[in-house]
C-alpha cells in the first residue's frame, strides 16, 4: 500500500550527532551513581501519594530498582514514583545542584550543543510559533526552564524576542555567556501579562507543584496567549519496548508523568483550555541505542531510513515518548 508522505511528519535525526555513541551506557552509569545518593527517599508503597491531586491509592505500573516503583492514581491517572514528597528548592539542591549533575550535563551540551541548536530549534520554532499563526516580529516569549539555551540562542538569532529563566545556576551562568537574555530567577518574578507564548520542555515531569506552577505561568500570559509544554508519555512505546531501561524514566528526577485524562485536570484546574495534544518522539531510536549497547552493532546508522518511517507512524497514531501540550490563555 502505497503512504504519502504528507501523511506523516518527519524528523531527519541522526541518532549519535543528537545522542552521542555512549549514551545508553551514560544513562545507566548515571542512574547507578544517583541510587545511592537517593535511595533513602523511596517509601513503602501504602505511603504513596499522587503529585498531582494528592490521591493515596494507586496501581503499579512499572518497577525500576531497591524498590523504586511507578503507580498509577486510581483517581487521576497520573503516575508518580513511591518517594517522599520534598519541597520544590530541596528537591532541586538534592538533584540538580551537584557535581554529578552538573558534569553529565557539560558533557552533553559541549557534545551535541550546535546539532541540537540547529535540529531542536527549527522544529520549534515551527512548532510553538508558526503554527499557531504568530508573527516572529510581533511576539515576546518565555522559556522556563531553558537549560542550555538551544532553543533561545534560535530564536535570537531569527529575530524572536525572548527570555529565558533556569534554576540551575550553571546553566544559567552558560546560557549569559553565550549571550542569552536567561536569568536564574523565579517565574513570579515576571511581569503579569507579559508574554505572548511560554514554554516548558522537559520541565512539568520535573515539578512537585505542577497546577500551581500553570496558575503562575496563566498570570504571566497575554490574554489568548498559549503555554506550551513537552514532556514525556510513559504510556508510550518505548516503554513498552524497554520498560525501566527507557531514558526518559529519570528516578528522583521525573516525579509526575501524565495522560490525556490528567492532562484535563491539570488544565480545568489551573484555567486552561486544552488546545491541542499530540505526541512525537525517539522511541525507535532510543530502542535501537539500547541494542546497540547490547549487541556491538549500530543499528541507528544501518536503519535510520526505517527508524523515521516506524517513528512516524508512531507519532500520529499518538503512542510515543514524548507528548506535546498546548494551552491557551482564555
Amino acid at each position: 500500500m502505497f503512504i504519502p508522505s504528507n501523511a506523516y511528519k518527519f524528523f531527519d535525526v541522526k541518532a549519535h550527532s543528537l545522542r552521542g555513541k555512549k549514551f545508553f551506557e551514560g544513562i545507566l552509569n548515571y542512574r547507578k551513581k544517583l541510587l545511592p545518593l537517593h535511595e533513602y527517599r523511596i517509601q513503602k508503597p501504602k505511603d504513596f501519594k499522587c503529585v498531582l491531586c494528592g490521591h493515596t491509592h494507586g496501581q503499579l505500573l512499572l518497577e525500576w530498582e531497591a524498590d523504586y516503583k511507578m503507580y498509577q492514581c486510581d483517581n487521576c491517572s497520573a503516575v508518580s514514583p513511591n518517594i517522599s514528597p520534598e519541597k520544590e528548592k530541596e528537591h532541586i539542591d538534592n538533584v540538580y545542584a551537584t557535581n554529578l549533575y552538573m558534569d553529565k550535563l557539560e558533557r552533553e551540551i559541549h557534545a551535541q550543543y550546535d546539532y541540537r541548536k540547529e535540529t531542536f530549534g527549527k522544529e520549534r520554532l515551527d512548532y510553538c510559533v508558526k503554527r499557531l499563526g504568530l508573527a516572529l516580529d510581533q511576539i515576546n516569549l518565555l522559556d522556563v526552564g531553558c537549560g542550555a539555551g538551544y532553543f533561545l540562542s534560535y530564536l535570537t538569532d531569527h529575530g524572536v524576542k525572548c527570555r529565558g529563566l533556569e534554576v540551575t545556576q550553571g546553566l544559567a551562568q552558560y546560557c549569559q555567556k553565550r549571550g542569552l537574555n536567561v536569568e536564574a530567577s523565579d517565574l513570579a518574578d515576571e511581569p503579569d501579562k507579559e508574554y505572548d507564548v511560554i514554554v516548558m520542555f522537559d520541565v512539568l515531569e520535573h515539578v512537585y507543584n505542577p497546577v500551581e506552577l500553570l496558575k503562575l505561568a496563566k498570570s504571566k500570559l497575554k490574554d489568548g496567549g498559549y503555554l506550551i509544554l513537552y514532556t514525556p508519555n510513559i504510556h508510550s512505546i518505548g516503554f513498552e519496548l524497554m520498560g525501566a531501561q527507557q531514558n526518559v524514566l529519570l528516578p528522583f528526577e521525573h516525579v509526575c508523568f501524565y495522560d490525556e485524562k490528567s492532562f484535563n485536570r491539570l488544565a480545568d484546574e489551573s484555567g486552561f483550555k486544552v488546545h491541542t495534544l499530540e505526541t512525537y518522539g525517539f522511541d525507535i531510536m532510543d530502542y535501537l541505542l539500547m541494542k546497540e549497547y547490547e549487541d556491538g552493532y549500530e543499528y541507528t546508522e544501518k536503519l535510520h531510513e526505517m527508524m523515521r518511517w516506524v517513528q512516524a507512524v508512531l507519532d500520529k497514531q499518538g503512542v510515543s515518548n514524548h507528548f506535546r501540550l498546548t494551552l491557551k490563555n482564555e
